[in-house]
């Protein structure tokens, strides 16, 4: 499933593949084949894996060790998973704007697909942390069409700071149905825009979007 994600184009390169716990509930395997499989990946060339973030399609070419100065990225991915909600927010509004417009003009019919697998997805969801799965899901979808390398890093270190405990217990408390519901219309609007490649739109719309969760998230908090 990976290799023809990869091979079609659904999962681009920098794409964050889904944590392992997810994949493991997926497929009906052990941990340790799971990471068997992983590793033949990593082999191969197909992924890149960090301890601490994940495993992401890499890119042509990339190398599969680590950087020239591990203990400065270490270092910057420790300071972004200590970031509190509010932080995050504030540099979630600088930079998706800004991808979201990228996006609208380098995303491919792969990226689309997935942009509307998501959004049904998230809409289908009957529990919080699912819904929290697949909205998170989108996002990345969104910057990693951005086609982006760099940004798409970033981001995805900076969204697994969503699976803190800190940042699912404001989720759950925030999240109403009535809530839910506005963000699944915002989401539809945004995935809408980026299908017709209107980048105004899709910027407009997810700023407004990302302006909405943070109040809804932080409250006076933001003020």
């Amino acid at each position: 499933m990976i290799e023809d994600n990869i091979a079609d184009g659904s999962w681009t390169a920098g794409y964050r593949l889904p944590p392992e716990r997810d994949l493991e509930k997926q497929f009906g395997v052990s941990r340790n084949t799971l990471r068997k499989s992983l590793k033949l990946l990593q082999d191969q060339g197909r992924i890149v894996r960090h301890v601490g973030r994940g495993s992401f399609v890499a890119t042509p070419g990339q190398a599969t060790g680590p950087g020239p100065d591990p203990e400065a990225a270490d270092s910057l991915v420790r300071r972004i998973h200590g970031a509190s909600p509010a932080e995050i927010m504030e540099v979630r509004l600088v930079i998706e704007p800004a991808a979201v417009e990228l996006a609208a003009l380098r995303a491919n019919a792969a990226d689309v697909r997935r942009f509307r697998e998501c959004v049904a997805k998230s809409e289908a969801a009957e529990d919080v942390g699912t819904f929290e799965l697949w909205d998170g899901q989108l996002h990345v979808a969104i910057v990693s069409a951005s086609k982006n390398s760099l940004l798409i890093d970033l981001y995805s270190t900076m969204n697994e700071t969503r699976n803190q405990p800190e940042w699912l217990r404001l989720k759950h408390r925030s999240l109403t149905p009535e809530r839910r519901q506005v963000y699944q219309d915002q989401h539809r609007r945004i995935v809408e825009a980026l299908a017709d490649r209107d980048a105004d739109t899709a910027r407009s719309e997810l700023r407004d979007h990302l302006l909405l969760v943070r109040s809804n998230l932080l409250g006076s908090a933001v003020s």
